[in-house]
């Protein structure tokens, strides 16, 4: 997403959202929990719970932060496996706010309600666009041109099933086996591009 007319840096920007995160995810349906955060908020080992309606309980990991990019990964007991950075950069005088996310089923009933009923899928984008147009109140500025959305599929390893994970080491990063999500370079990585869509600003 690009910003216009923002009052804030970059930097400033992500400052807020690892101070006070629950503030930019719509409280009507998400729910955050952290334990005691420091004086500048979520930090490298730092967990949260990220909490939806139905069995969608999310728990993750800060495993990265600095002045532009907060990384999360999730942890065992999450419906994926993966991780999402939060980025913001300044780009020919305007804010771009940017969500990155890799990920894939954590259990077969995930796939199913993801990939084929869609359920899954559709709370969570809601959930992203919605922490974009938070972002964008919270520098003081709007949206530019709505809230941009590329989604990339990455074919699976094949004969690798998705299996259910183990409920015991609930603070180890989670993976189903044989799938990892590729490293986070932007979305230049390798894979087709399957969906390419626009959200309103309103």
């Amino acid at each position: 997403m690009r910003i216009t007319d923002a009052d804030v840096a970059p930097a400033r920007l992500v400052e807020w959202i690892c101070c006070d995160f629950k503030r930019f995810v719509p409280s009507e349906v998400v729910d955050i929990h952290t334990g005691e955060l420091r004086e500048q908020g979520l930090d490298v080992d730092d967990e949260l719970l990220v909490e939806m309606p139905g069995p969608w309980n999310g728990p993750v990991k800060v495993v990265h932060r600095d002045d532009d990019r907060l990384h999360l990964v999730t942890l065992r007991g999450h419906m994926e496996a993966g991780q999402v950075q939060f980025r913001a950069r300044e780009d020919d005088g305007l804010l771009v706010f940017e969500i990155e996310l890799w990920a894939c089923p954590a259990t077969r009933l995930v796939h199913l309600l993801y990939s084929h009923l869609r359920l899954a899928k559709e709370i969570q984008l809601n959930m992203w666009v919605r922490f974009c147009l938070s972002a964008a109140e919270m520098s003081g500025g709007r949206p530019l041109d709505g809230v941009h959305i590329s989604t990339r599929w990455l074919e699976s390893p094949e004969g690798t099933p998705v299996r259910p994970l183990s409920s015991a080491g609930k603070s180890a990063p989670a993976g189903a086996p044989g799938h990892r999500a590729p490293p986070t370079g932007g979305f230049g990585e390798p894979g087709a591009s399957r969906q390419h869509g626009r959200g309103s600003g309103r």
